[in-house]
């Protein structure tokens, strides 16, 4: 998402296949993040294990996905790494249909997490270098998984409702099988794409080793991790709290689904607006949003309120990617592109949310709905640290 200007439509063939991968990505999303807590409560977890086994995926990112990000960066290709990548999810997500127990849930789960997660910043990392290739808004062709997400989320509630969770893991490896297509037709990358912002790389250095003695970019992680950091106990408790309070799993579907309608609109419509600002003021406004947005879901299970506040979603988490992919693609030398987008997705959005998200049953089981009041913390964090770290922008890496 670099700051020149890019076309506005889907005017390249790529353009549509790119959405098909987000498309097959974000049914499987919309599906598991809103139920996937409450199918296990189904099966009989408690709330400490069904917080363990949707958290500690998160941790695993970390391990997982920066090694096969840099073996990724180091051959210089990323679509058959994918497809065999989702090949192996498909096949270690069936484990699902033949367990039951907690234990053999913990397996399972350990295996599915270490390949499926690790397709995240490989996905992220092409559509990024096609925009720079074909000329395209990155903002407009991620919104297109947001939109699958609101769709898939809004019409599963209802089929939840109407004919329960009988084939829940169906639809989720269903999701699979249609992204590991999408992947396939894909058109093969042409070698190693030129470097997109002139910024020399040191060539002695593995991309591990450079980016994680690198100041800025440290501190870049600290900041997007307390901020992905906020949304781990809505992403684990949110359904199940809401269902708690007598709320209808298609309304908690349309609760999840009005926060990614704005995070829609501010992947379409922010993305040069975003870039004109320095990012950590626009992560110290974000902060702001997340710290009455807690707030508010620690007090009140009113309705309108719930939908207004969820709302702050296109900012807390939509504003803060798109800051993130704006940071990535312009400061991070090509050759470290991949592994850079690993530890974006390892870091902030899998071991720091991840901590929080193993904490959030035991804190559900102490403090019930006011554990959000944790989560604004974590955003407050955020504003009194932006100014010390105010220049992790201004230079290269």
């Amino acid at each position: 998402m670099p700051a020149t200007e890019k076309i506005s439509g889907f005017r390249q063939p790529v353009a549509y296949k790119i959405a098909g991968v987000y498309s097959g990505m974000f049914i499987y999303i919309g599906i598991a993040m809103p139920f996937w807590a409450l199918w296990l409560a189904k099966v009989g977890m408690s709330p400490g294990e069904i917080g363990f086994l949707i958290g500690f995926p998160s941790l695993l990112k970390a391990l997982s996905s920066p090694f096969i990000a840099q073996i990724c960066d180091k051959l210089g290709m990323v679509r058959r790494p994918m497809m065999v990548l989702l090949a192996l999810s498909v096949l270690f997500f069936s484990g699902y249909f033949f367990f039951i127990s907690f234990s053999l849930f913990v397996l399972v789960t350990v295996l599915f997490s270490i390949v499926y997660y690790a397709l995240t910043p490989l996905i992220e990392s092409y559509a990024v270098r096609a925009c720079d290739k074909y000329n395209l808004q990155y903002g407009r062709l991620r919104a297109v998984g947001s939109i699958v997400f609101v769709i898939s989320s809004v019409l599963f509630g209802k089929y939840l409702d109407h004919f329960g969770y009988g084939n829940f893991l169906y639809f989720c490896i269903g999701s699979m099988v249609i992204t590991f297509f999408a992947v396939f037709l894909l058109p093969r990358e042409g070698g190693r794409p030129q470097t997109r912002n002139n910024i020399p790389a040191d060539g002695k250095n593995a991309p591990l080793k450079f980016l994680l003695t690198n100041r800025r970019f440290v501190m870049f992680l600290v900041v997007l991790s307390l901020i992905q950091m906020s949304h781990g106990f809505i992403y684990v408790m949110g359904s199940y709290h809401w269902a708690k309070q007598g709320i209808d799993n298609e309304t908690i579907g349309a609760l999840w689904s009005i926060g990614v309608v704005t995070e829609i609109l501010i992947f379409i419509f922010a993305g040069r607006f975003i870039t004109r600002f320095r990012p950590m003021y626009v992560l110290a406004v974000i902060a702001v949003f997340g710290v009455v947005r807690w707030s508010v879901l620690a007090v009140s299970i009113s309705l309108p309120l719930l939908f207004f506040v969820q709302t702050f979603h296109g900012l807390t988490y939509g504003a803060s990617h798109l800051v993130a992919m704006y940071f990535l693609s312009s400061r991070v030398p090509d050759k470290y592109f991949m592994t850079a987008q690993s530890l974006y997705s390892s870091v902030p959005m899998g071991l720091s949310i991840g901590v929080v998200m193993i904490l959030s049953g035991p804190l559900y089981d102490m403090f019930a709905g006011r554990a959000y009041f944790i989560m604004a913390a974590l955003s407050l964090m955020v504003l009194f640290i932006a100014k010390t770290v105010r220049r992790v922008e201004n230079t290269p890496l």
